[in-house]
This record gives C-alpha cells, sequence and structure tokens, in this order.
C-alpha cells in the first residue's frame, strides 16, 4: 500500500510543476535549450531538496526552534528568513555550477529559464511529500488534491517566480559584469520568498487569494523581464 501511496503522490505531484513547467519553457520557444539539460536541471533541483531540509533542520535546531512550534512573530520572522535564504541561495548556486558546464547557455534569457526549471524540480519533491503526507494522516483523496491545487497557485509558483527574479538579475549581471544586479536579484527572490511564507503563517489560509493576485502580478513583471532578454541578442558567458 506504501509503494501505490508513493506512485499516486508522484503522480499528483509532478502535474502542477508541469503545468508551470510548460508555460514557463514557452517563454523561450525561437531558440529553446536542449531537452538534455532542462532535465539536468530539473532534476538537479529535485536532487538538492533532501540536503536543504537537512540544512534547514540544522538551522532551526542552532535556534532552538521548529515550525511546528507556537512561534512569536520575532521567532517567526527569524525561521522563515532562514528558509527562505537558504533555499534561494542553494538553487542559484546549483544552477551556477552545473551551468558552468553548458556550451548551450549563451543567451541572457536562457538564466531565467534554467533557474525556473531548477526550481520546479525543488517544488516537484515537495508537492510529493505533501500529498504523500496528507493521504498517510487520513485526508480524503479530494482534500489532498485540493492541498495541491493551492500549492500550484501558491508555492510552486513562488519558486518560479523567486528563480525567475534572480535569474534576470543574474543575467543583467553577466551582460553588465556589474555585482550590484546579483545582489538585488538575491535580495528580490529572497524576500519574496520570506514575504509569502510569513503572511501565509502569520494570517492564515484566508488571505490565500489575495497572495495569489499578488503572485499574478508578480508573474506578470517576469513575463516583461522574459520581454526584455529576448531583445538581447549578444552572447553571454559565465
Amino acid at each position: 500500500m506504501a509503494s501505490i501511496g508513493i506512485i499516486i503522490s508522484s503522480i499528483c505531484g509532478v502535474l502542477p510543476v508541469a503545468l508551470w513547467l510548460v508555460f514557463f519553457l514557452w517563454q523561450d520557444v525561437k531558440k529553446p535549450e536542449p531537452k538534455k539539460w532542462i532535465l539536468i536541471l530539473f532534476l538537479c533541483g529535485m536532487l538538492i531538496t533532501p540536503f536543504v531540509y537537512l540544512f534547514e533542520n540544522y538551522y532551526l535546531n542552532f535556534f532552538g526552534l521548529k515550525t511546528s512550534q507556537n512561534l512569536n512573530i520575532f521567532q517567526n520572522l527569524i525561521v522563515y528568513l532562514g528558509i527562505a535564504l537558504i533555499e534561494e541561495i542553494a538553487k542559484f548556486l546549483t544552477a551556477f555550477f552545473v551551468l558552468k558546464r553548458n556550451k548551450y547557455f549563451d543567451e541572457a534569457i536562457d538564466a531565467m529559464v534554467y533557474l525556473i526549471v531548477l526550481a520546479l524540480g525543488f517544488s516537484v519533491v515537495e508537492n510529493i511529500l505533501v500529498f504523500y503526507n496528507e493521504m498517510r494522516e487520513g485526508s480524503q483523496l479530494i482534500s489532498a488534491l485540493s492541498v495541491l491545487s493551492l500549492r500550484f497557485i501558491g508555492a510552486n509558483l513562488l519558486h518560479a517566480l523567486s528563480s525567475g527574479i534572480i535569474g534576470y538579475f543574474w543575467a543583467l549581471k553577466i551582460l553588465t559584469k556589474k555585482r550590484k544586479y546579483l545582489f538585488w536579484g538575491l535580495f528580490l527572490g529572497i524576500f519574496l520568498h520570506w514575504l509569502f511564507n510569513l503572511v501565509i503563517i502569520l494570517i492564515g489560509g484566508e488571505i490565500v487569494i489575495y497572495l495569489s493576485i499578488f503572485l499574478f502580478v508578480v508573474t506578470i513583471f517576469l513575463l516583461w523581464a522574459f520581454d526584455i532578454l529576448k531583445q538581447i541578442e549578444k552572447p553571454i558567458k559565465i
């Protein structure tokens, strides 16, 4: 039964991420990246997830905090800032070192594409774990699917947007050789991730609709950023 649950959880966990993957890859249809490298970055996002979780647990234990505890506002600030910081930096550094071996990483828009793909790989593992835990705790299938649908318009999109923002400013840093762009990209990506999680925890599910609208607005910005980088024909190299 456990193996069946894992299979069902895997299928359900992949589907919402697959939709975002198709959506964001569509932004680079004129000169799409090789499928091999899309798969590599996606798998890298999946593979780093357990190591990121271990590091997050170490971070929480160091401060004597747990997300399941009844924390005050200041403690929540520390917890979710650390989580956002660890996850976004881990995703960026993984992409940075992996893409050094990719000769097809030659356009500014590629920085956004690859980082978003890696982030969605990270989201898949989270989805599978969340769905499996829901089913193991006795939730009905419909209830578990509703949680997954909320992740589709929430956490899954958040990962893609945060990494996409970092990717955009990373591309500007590569083009201009100015490190300030990468700093601002990391700052904004981490801040978005931190703010979303913090608001969900402090206010609760009733604000999900407003957060979804906010993420929709950020998505519009990201599509605008894609359009800007599409117009840059200057080849890049890390």
